[in-house]
């Protein structure tokens, strides 16, 4: 099947919009000359939330909003602003008292299934070549970043912002680095690798619970990594600054273009050039965290 050029981003927002708001923000920036559609889908606790967001993106004519998963019944949200949600989905609509996944038996908290679920709404809806996945708590850091299209395609089959190691997931009982994962705050591929993972029937088959993403195999988005797994197909990891108990530090975080260096941020670099950078559990980030993000993303988007 022909899609138009270009690219569909897909943002999941949930909470805290200054996020969607920056993301969009930064591609708006740093993807200029190259055709896109920004697709951001509201996970929701109240429907007046798609509303605000609509308003957010009133005036730019490549944003489409749309109604996401309805979080209310799971969502807790302390004083501080941390947003967190309980094990066991229970949206309207979709499956109930999902926490365990059907690969790997991994157990995920709902607001991943949730997420998952909105990613396919703004996946299904787009029509252009490439789709690029974002985490709402993203941004671009420079135009370098559209030579991510300059992939060999055929041969990586989707981009990742990060690699995560087997031992990060304690229901595998590994310390083996190889038996991680490759994270999804950023993913980037072909529409046609959708397309192929829609021909394989992996939900008729009861092997998924949900198509294209879900959170099967390891965490959300996993399954894509396990789909190429099954083909033989390789992938790419960008180089990264995320540093955790789980692998050595490589100091890389000392060189972030913003003044953000907590241990739940990260940088990604393609060709050596920063072009990535995710603050990190955005639910649980307080409201004073969310000042500082704001503070700085927008310092060097208006550079």
């Amino acid at each position: 099947m022909k899609y138009k050029p270009g690219v569909d981003f897909v943002i999941v927002a949930y909470g805290k919009f200054d996020y969607v708001r920056l993301c969009v923000a930064s591609i708006e920036k740093y993807w200029q000359g190259i055709d896109y559609t920004i697709y951001v889908i509201v996970n929701y606790t109240n429907e007046n939330e798609i509303e605000i967001v609509n308003n957010l993106f009133k005036d730019s004519n490549n944003v489409i909003v749309l109604k996401g998963v309805d979080q209310s019944r799971t969502t807790v949200v302390s004083e501080t602003g941390a947003i967190t949600q309980q094990i066991g989905t229970n949206a309207p609509g979709y499956p109930k008292n999902i926490s365990i996944g059907k690969v790997d038996g991994c157990r995920i908290g709902a607001g991943s299934w949730y997420g998952a679920w909105a990613t396919n709404i703004g996946i299904d809806q787009g029509d252009r070549q490439y789709v690029c996945v974002l985490d709402h708590d993203t941004v671009f850091l420079d135009s370098y970043a559209t030579k991510l299209l300059e992939n060999n395609f055929s041969k990586y089959k989707f981009i990742s912002n990060r690699w995560c190691p087997g031992n990060v997931f304690s229901h595998l009982n590994t310390d083996k680095w190889e038996d991680g994962m490759a994270r999804p705050m950023l993913t980037l591929s072909e529409r046609s690798f959708y397309d192929e993972i829609a021909e394989q029937n992996y939900v008729e088959e009861d092997i998924w619970t949900s198509s294209p993403w879900n959170c099967d195999y390891r965490d959300m988005g996993g399954t894509n990594q396990w789909h190429c797994m099954q083909k033989g197909y390789t992938f790419k990891i960008l180089k990264n600054s995320y540093r955790d108990r789980f692998r050595t530090d490589n100091e890389l975080w000392r060189q972030h273009v913003l003044n953000l260096t907590d241990r739940n941020t990260e940088q990604a670099w393609l060709d050596n050039v920063p072009i990535f950078f995710h603050h990190g559990r955005s639910g649980y980030r307080t409201d004073d965290t969310m000042h500082d993000w704001i503070k700085e993303v927008e310092k060097h988007l208006d550079k």
